[in-house]
């Protein structure tokens, strides 16, 4: 048996009841055993179409399924309870994320990656896993998740954008009056580069790194996002409330 983590949320229907139901169906399928959840937290949306207030949980399950078995009954499950996919980061009646399969990391893209690419920067995620298993080891980020979730309270929370093409500035004054909470800056050249690995060290944008920014991608707080779709604007604006600013 391997010991997992899942995510629970929705923002439409009777959320808290759909959760209970949603591990009671887990609880009956073959080869799965729900062990604990957490409580539910209250949520801001994430994504300019999200919808109104979400409500959040994690799980922790026991099972004999391989990770993808495991993820097909958890898309099974959101099925039975309504879910609909045709819009990206929509309105839900329930989400369930795979965040951690033991502590192995998996790399089957684009179906199932693990750890969730999230997990370790949303507190909507990290806040229920903080009741659960403060002590587990992010086996990519080499953290606790108490520890990934301490380096988001810090107010303000240090925000650098890699910004090789020197395209952002409007863009970070105006998120700076949006986001008071958090301070942003950006990163172009060596000599911009903090000592310390605190807060989020995020890149937007595709292409080539130079060479000074390649070890970057070793820190704690490194975030690429620059291969997900939508604008600049929005995917910042989606990294800072996730953060919880």
């Amino acid at each position: 048996m391997t010991t997992c983590l899942i995510g629970l949320g929705g923002n439409l229907g009777n959320v808290p009841q759909t959760i209970v139901s949603a591990l009671q169906s887990l609880s009956q399928s073959s080869g799965v055993r729900v062990e604990r959840w957490s409580s539910l937290h209250q949520t801001n949306p994430v994504g300019a179409s999200a919808g109104g207030t979400y409500i959040n949980a994690a799980a922790m399950l026991e099972t004999s399924l391989t990770a993808r078995e495991l993820l097909e009954r958890l898309m099974a499950v959101e099925n039975e309870f309504g879910r609909e996919r045709t819009i990206s980061w929509g309105p839900r009646t329930l989400d369930l994320d795979l965040l951690f399969f033991g502590d192995e990391v998996i790399d089957d893209l684009p179906v199932l990656h693990v750890p969730h690419s999230g997990c370790w920067y949303r507190r909507f995620v990290l806040d229920p896993l903080c009741e659960l298993v403060p002590a587990f080891v992010h086996p990519e980020k080499q953290q606790t998740i108490a520890e990934l979730r301490d380096r988001l309270m810090v107010r303000p929370l240090h925000i650098s954008v890699l910004d090789l093409a020197r395209s952002t500035d409007g863009l970070l004054q105006t998120l700076q009056t949006m986001f008071p909470d958090a301070e942003l800056q950006t990163i172009r050249q060596p000599d911009e580069i903090s000592d310390g690995d605190d807060g989020l060290l995020v890149r937007l944008d595709s292409g080539p790194l130079p060479p000074w920014a390649t070890p970057l991608r070793k820190r704690v707080g490194w975030l690429d996002v620059s291969g997900r779709m939508g604008d600049r604007q929005q995917k910042l604006i989606n990294i800072l409330r996730s953060v919880g600013l």
